[in-house]
């Protein structure tokens, strides 16, 4: 009796000194079938409340529900659940082009320029991404976010009498804020396509089309104005220069001055792009002077219209992203008013 005594004494003794050390994390693995968190998933599973149903969804069983299937087969094809996946962030925003505009681009762009390939358009497609969350009313004017693929998207806030308008590179929001599993949808009205390449300068590079206007810019010392940010920029082509007067150009040529006002009534000090312009608008120009738009029953645009039209400057390719604002290409120079400007 007394020797087991002596090993109940010892035992305790043992564990007096020993004590086991149960951690938060052994308790949660061991209570984890019992627990709260365990409780709560089973008595929803399977339940129709908002906020399992929804936002639990797939990514493309919920463009298909929203009714973009054109942006549905785009996101099998290129695989997006991967993508959204493979990213490693928490939430995403997604810019997810409507049907009509998918169709619209189809359709309106040459197939030598379509991003057909997989990869090419699994690039474009990462650029629809923005790897955080951002809400409508969170949207800045002239904001720039990264995309997952690294280029740059520009945010735009339009207001006028009746409607404010959001934009990503210039495509309008239709649909904003929708949520799904791993972030949010923007719904636009136009594929966000080309990507910006570097600022307006650097592409138009070495495109002949553009050599007499960027030639002249360099000659007039305006570089850096072309270069600032915000900037909208309205490029002649060669063509249009060249249906100059030949003394006109010899003018403008020869006076610096007369040559900066000209190329200043091209520039705008903010990024308008076309989802902006309406008929009616008058937009000042960075000399000063203003720009009137007028946009017809076929969305073509038209600058300072005059009773010729095939004398009126016409925007002939629209919305080029660059990294510090917009170009929209036009089919004529546009000269100030002459009761302010005379070149000869």
């Amino acid at each position: 009796m007394q020797s087991f005594v002596v090993f109940l004494t010892v035992l305790v003794g043992t564990a007096l000194a020993n004590p086991m050390v149960v951690t938060s994390d052994d308790l949660k693995q061991q209570n984890r079938e019992i627990s709260s968190k365990e409780y709560l998933k089973r008595v929803f599973q399977g339940s129709d409340v908002a906020f399992v149903g929804k936002e639990s969804q797939d990514i493309v069983e919920k463009l298909n529900d929203l009714g973009l299937r054109k942006a549905a087969a785009i996101a099998l094809q290129v695989d997006l659940r991967s993508i959204i996946r493979d990213s490693d962030v928490s939430s995403v925003t997604l810019c997810m082009p409507s049907d009509k505009a998918v169709q619209k681009w189809r359709q309106e762009l040459p197939e030598s320029l379509r991003p057909d390939k997989e990869e090419s358009l699994k690039n474009l497609v990462k650029a629809w991404i923005i790897p955080e969350r951002i809400g409508s009313t969170e949207i800045r004017d002239n904001q720039k976010v990264q995309s997952l693929n690294g280029a740059k998207l520009r945010f735009n806030i339009y207001r006028d009498d009746i409607k404010k308008e959001l934009t990503v590179n210039g495509a309008p929001i239709v649909d904003a804020d929708v949520t799904f599993a791993k972030g949010l949808i923007q719904v636009v009205e136009k594929v966000i396509y080309p990507l910006p390449f570097g600022d307006v300068i650097e592409t138009l590079g070495d495109n002949f089309v553009f050599s007499v206007f960027v030639n002249f810019v360099r000659q007039a010392d305006l570089v850096n104005e072309v270069e600032s940010d915000p900037i909208t920029v309205l490029v002649p082509t060669i063509d249009a220069f060249m249906e100059l007067p030949m003394d006109v150009l010899n003018d403008l040529d020869r006076d610096s001055e007369k040559l900066r006002n000209v190329l200043r009534y091209h520039v705008i000090s903010d990024v308008r792009y076309s989802a902006s312009l309406s008929s009616g608008q008058r937009i000042q120009a960075a000399n000063g002077q203003d720009v009137f738009i007028t946009r017809d029953n076929d969305d073509q645009i038209f600058l300072n219209t005059l009773a010729d039209l095939s004398k009126t400057a016409k925007v002939i390719e629209r919305d080029i992203p660059t990294t510090n604002g917009v170009i929209h290409v036009i089919d004529q120079v546009l000269l100030p008013p002459q009761r302010h400007f005379i070149l000869v």
